[in-house]
C-alpha cells in the first residue's frame, strides 16, 4: 500500500465522518427550525413574570421559572439563567409561545424569533453543504481508490 493509496483512504474516512456529523446537524437544527418556524408563524408575544429565580451550584447559575396569562391561555417556563442583574423577581420580560402547545416558548420578542428562525436556516443550509462536500469528496476519493492500480 503506497502513500497514494493511504491518503485517498483517509479521505473517504474523513468523508464519512464529516457526512455523519452533517446528518446529525441537519436532523438537530431542522427540529430548532420547524420550532421557531411555528413559534413565529402562531406564536403569540406576552408579557411573563419572572416569580422565582433559584441559584443552584457555584458557577452563577439558577433555575429561573416565568409565569404570564394571555386571553390564549397561561402558563410557566422554567429554565436555566446566569444569576446577576439581568434577572430580577417580580420584573416581566417578552415572552414567545404557541397557544396550541404551551411548552414551546422562546423568551424574547417577536423580532428575535424571526432572527433566531434565519439563524437556524443558515446552520441548516451550511449543513446540507458541507454533508454534500463530504459526500463528493467521499465519492471521489473512492473513484481514486478504485482506478489506482
Amino acid at each position: 500500500m503506497n502513500l497514494v493509496m493511504t491518503v485517498l483512504l483517509l479521505a473517504v474516512l474523513a468523508s464519512a465522518a464529516f457526512c455523519f456529523f452533517g446528518l446529525i446537524l441537519i436532523k438537530g437544527e431542522g427540529a430548532e427550525l420547524k420550532k421557531m418556524t411555528e413559534l413565529y408563524e402562531s406564536g403569540v408575544e406576552v408579557r411573563a413574570e419572572l416569580v422565582s429565580l433559584v441559584p443552584f451550584g457555584t458557577n452563577g447559575y439558577a433555575s429561573a421559572v416565568y409565569e404570564w396569562q394571555s386571553p390564549e391561555g397561561s402558563g410557566r417556563h422554567q429554565e436555566g439563567a446566569n444569576v446577576g442583574h439581568a434577572h430580577v423577581v417580580g420584573q416581566s420580560y417578552p415572552l414567545v409561545f404557541d397557544p396550541q402547545n404551551t411548552r414551546q416558548v422562546h423568551l424574547g420578542t417577536k423580532v428575535a424569533v424571526r432572527r433566531e428562525r434565519k439563524r437556524r436556516q443558515s446552520y441548516v443550509r451550511n449543513a446540507r453543504r458541507m454533508t454534500l462536500l463530504a459526500l463528493t469528496g467521499g465519492a471521489l476519493a473512492t473513484v481514486g481508490l478504485i482506478i489506482s492500480p
